[in-house]
């Protein structure tokens, strides 16, 4: 066609500036290959950086623990005395930016590598020389501080506290200027160290410092967050420093007395407050914490028109409706969120951007989507963040989108158009997509067969992520591989952007998807899936000794000969695999089953020249071989002949395949007096298994129809037993049992 539209292009795959540079470094370092010049990699570390300050994404895991490393490597001196002395070495600049890019962006992670980077960046500080400047070692002491509390070593920065505790210079530092306390005592708020919160506490009364609202808020906060009574009210009564608690305490009070009934008991509090004439954030909060006593909006409203402070009259604005919607969010009462919405229009009052960011989690919760839509588009509009790259409103309307995304991902059948205008949306704003949700919205592209949507989902997102997050998103591709419900065509589809952008797919896990594939009767794919085991360039992938049989197991019950070939081959030139009689036996039962019983018989040449020599596994596999090959009989009557001699001890499956075998050669009345010495030979009655592979090798439906009458009256429980498999037709016209014979490599 003239005028055929251009087929669509593949997004390539985003990398933060420098860090490919990182990357390289560190795989070259692995290898012990010489690395880029120190030049390069200074410029690579500040690329990353300035990047990061720009776009405002955290520093992910990965990142900090190679970010680390390379920090380590540049502050070598042995290193850089091997190379240029015209290269400076990395400058407080440098330093400050990498502890700018820990302190100031919001973390998505808070892991150990973290840790153990800030504590680097600390140590190639004092290790410098950039202690010119005054107070210079105290505030990167204080940086280390924050960053410890930030990413989860709240421990170790309690303790750092306390080593400092008594030095004039530091103490300024704890409640004043970087009020080092409070943040400590938040951090271990947050990682539920109980025990270590209640020390500080008790810490700071013995050594003179008075509890003030803000450690008094972090205490009342945590108790009430557990719905810890007794302690909720002892901390909240404590006396404090200045006259009123903090805001955020009385909203916590609010919130754990609606939960635990405690209305009467809290309602004191609010009345005695609303008498003092606090300021205004007092009264929004009040307003809140009458809402979820139980008052009426009604009354709520009333209160506002009588909001007074020291100075006079003060009016309700944007602020204080958005505050009474949080309520609503929080009480999942989407009713009330359209009273407060009437009860700021009839104040006069406009919403802005974050009152419909709150309308917007009221909407998704209620299944409202087309408001949730006209709310979303809203805040799109009217960006209530601006141009403030440490307000975090940002960051919420990035983790509002995750939600709404998985909500919408939910639905039957979700919304696909405006999906993609969201997911565009959020790249226009430079948004964080989590993990979870780019598996959730993956799985649905996939279910609909949007393989492109998916490639541009992952190849802006999954590069970005740390190790963790990336685990995240492959496990769902994983399990949509292996769930027996997803069509073949599209496991297939998925394992194929699994092996396009998860190139560190385990070895487990490349291995369940192997048998995976022999499970839906797809031993083609299978044979994929091991060629790329093969293939890859990380040794550890490679298959092994295992990993060779299971295949070969998988061709038994499902032959593919061009498949099998392809894996031969590769054994043929693998030299970290040592053949042994499981392997050949794997290989003799799969070229068997790929109707090449010479080639097969091959492998039991080499078994019986062995030293190592036959296991009963082989036994059963070689009949098996036998019964698949014209002739064959005689050659088992040889092996038996030869196993009769050594009186090896016979178990039921080699006896039955030698049934088969001999029964491949159309004796009926030997077959009978076969199963008949059954008892003598193995110790046990014919099998039911014993019938079926007897009736199925018989080359003949005359034969077939006679042992059907013998076996029928001979053993008549066994023949029932076995009908209830069922029959079908093979190629050759001839009836047989639907049995599994399921051979393996080892007995």
């Amino acid at each position: 066609m003239l005028f055929k539209k251009p087929p669509r292009e593949i997004r390539q795959p985003e990398y933060e500036p420098g860090w490919m540079q990182i990357m390289v470094w560190r795989s070259r370092m692995l290898d012990n290959l010489r690395p880029q010049p120190r030049r390069e990699l200074m410029e690579a570390w500040r690329r990353l950086m300035q990047a990061k300050l720009k776009s405002r994404v955290p520093l992910n895991s990965t990142q900090a623990l190679q970010c680390r490393r390379l920090l380590e490597y540049l502050s070598d001196q042995r290193i850089s005395l091997q190379e240029d002395h015209n290269v400076k070495p990395l400058s407080a600049a440098d330093l400050a930016m990498a502890r700018q890019v820990l302190l100031e962006i919001e973390p998505s992670e808070t892991t150990q590598h973290h840790l153990d980077f800030a504590r680097a960046l600390y140590k190639a500080w004092m290790d410098g020389d950039f202690a010119q400047k005054p107070r210079a070692v105290e505030l990167q002491w204080t940086y280390l501080v924050r960053a410890l509390s930030l990413y989860g070593g709240g421990v170790e920065a309690k303790e750092m506290l306390y080593e400092k505790w008594d030095m004039t210079e530091y103490a300024v530092y704890l409640t004043q200027e970087d009020q080092l306390l409070e943040v400590v005592a938040r951090a271990l708020a947050r990682e539920g160290h109980e025990v270590e919160l209640l020390q500080l506490a008790e810490h700071a009364e013995i050594r003179g410092i008075a509890l003030d609202a803000n450690l008094q808020s972090v205490l009342v906060q945590y108790f009430a967050s557990r719905d810890r009574i007794a302690e909720t009210k002892a901390w909240f009564a404590k006396p404090i420093e200045k006259p009123q608690c903090h805001p955020n305490t009385y909203r916590a009070i609010a919130s754990f007395a609606k939960r635990n009934n405690l209305q009467e008991w809290a309602m004191p509090y609010f009345i005695e407050l609303g008498e003092s004439t606090p300021r205004k954030r007092y009264w929004d909060v009040l307003l809140q914490s009458i809402l979820l006593m139980g008052r009426s909006l009604s009354q709520v409203g009333t209160m506002m028109d009588h909001m007074v402070d020291r100075s006079g009259d003060i009016k309700p604005t944007v602020h204080t409706v958005n505050g009474l919607l949080s309520v609503a969010v929080e009480l999942k009462d989407y009713k009330l969120g359209q009273d407060v919405l009437q009860l700021g229009d009839d104040k006069g009052i406009n919403m802005n951007g974050e009152s419909y960011m709150q309308m917007m989690r009221l909407c998704i919760e209620a299944q409202d989507f087309d408001r949730a839509h006209h709310a979303y588009e809203q805040v799109k509009y009217l960006e209530p963040w601006g141009s403030d790259s440490n307000s975090d409103l940002q960051p919420q309307f990035g983790r509002l989108l995750n939600h709404y995304l998985t909500t919408l991902a939910k639905q039957t059948p979700p919304n696909f158009p405006l999906i993609l205008s969201i997911l565009n949306s959020i790249e226009e704003l430079g948004l964080r997509l989590e993990p979870a949700t780019i598996s959730s919205l993956c799985l649905r592209f996939l279910e609909n067969d949007q393989h492109f949507d998916v490639m541009d989902i992952l190849s802006i997102n999954t590069f970005l992520f740390s190790e963790a997050e990336r685990e995240v998103v492959q496990s769902a591709f994983i399990q949509f591989c292996l769930d027996p419900k997803t069509s073949t065509s599209r496991a297939w589809g998925g394992y194929q952007l699994l092996q396009q952008f998860f190139e560190d797919t385990s070895f487990e896990r490349r291995t369940q998807l192997m048998e995976a594939f022999f499970a839906r009767k797809r031993p083609d794919m299978a044979a994929h899936v091991f060629g790329h085991m093969r293939q890859h360039r990380s040794k550890s992938l490679h298959p092994r000794m295992e990993t060779y049989i299971t295949c070969l197991e998988g061709f038994t019950r499902y032959p593919d000969l061009a498949g099998l070939e392809m894996v031969h081959n590769m054994l043929k030139m693998d030299t970290t695999v040592q053949t042994n009689t499981k392997l050949q036996t794997a290989l003799m039962m799969a070229f068997a089953a790929c109707d090449k019983p010479l080639k097969a018989l091959e492998f039991w040449s080499q078994i019986t020249q062995s030293q190592e020599g036959p296991s009963y596994a082989t036994l059963e596999a070689v009949f098996w071989t036998l019964e698949r090959k014209p002739g064959g009989h005689k050659m088992a009557r040889e092996i038996w002949d030869r196993i009769e001699r050594m009186d090896l001890e016979i178990s039921a499956r080699v006896y039955n395949a030698y049934i088969g075998a001999v029964a491949g050669a159309g004796s009926e009345k030997e077959i009978r007096a076969l199963i008949m010495k059954m008892p003598a030979v193995v110790g046990i009655e014919p099998e039911p298994m014993t019938i079926a592979i007897a009736y199925n090798a018989l080359p003949g439906r005359e034969l077939q129809n006679e042992f059907q009458t013998w076996a029928k009256l001979r053993y008549k429980s066994q023949w029932e037993e076995i009908t209830k498999v069922g029959r079908k037709m093979n190629e050759y016209s001839l009836c047989q049992f639907k049995i599994e014979r399921n051979l393996r490599a080892e007995a």
